[in-house]
């Protein structure tokens, strides 16, 4: 819009007269509204899935004789407390 058609539509507003305004851009809103029933869904379906590796993972461990105290991350957690166990005891 020139300067002048701005002064022009400033002139008819204050006689009163409204004038609508050219809209060359179709504004609509973009982001969708959150659905939560369906977010629930998928949190409850992931903690069960999870929950389910699991459970077939300790099944499947005890037919084949292993221990969840032989996996990585117990090992490591095991050896971490001795570590700070002997740490703590020599001042």
């Amino acid at each position: 819009m020139s300067l002048w058609e701005k002064w022009e539509r400033e002139k008819l507003a204050k006689q009163g007269i409204k004038i609508e305004e050219p809209r060359d851009v179709n504004i609509q809103p973009t982001r969708v509204k959150a659905d939560f029933r369906r977010q629930t869904w998928i949190v409850v379906g992931a903690f069960f899935a999870c929950l389910a590796v699991v459970v077939v993972t300790l099944i499947l461990g005890r037919l084949v004789g292993w221990d969840w105290s032989d996996s990585y991350v117990v090992r490591l957690l095991a050896t971490k407390e001795a570590q700070r166990e002997s740490l703590s005891g020599n001042p």
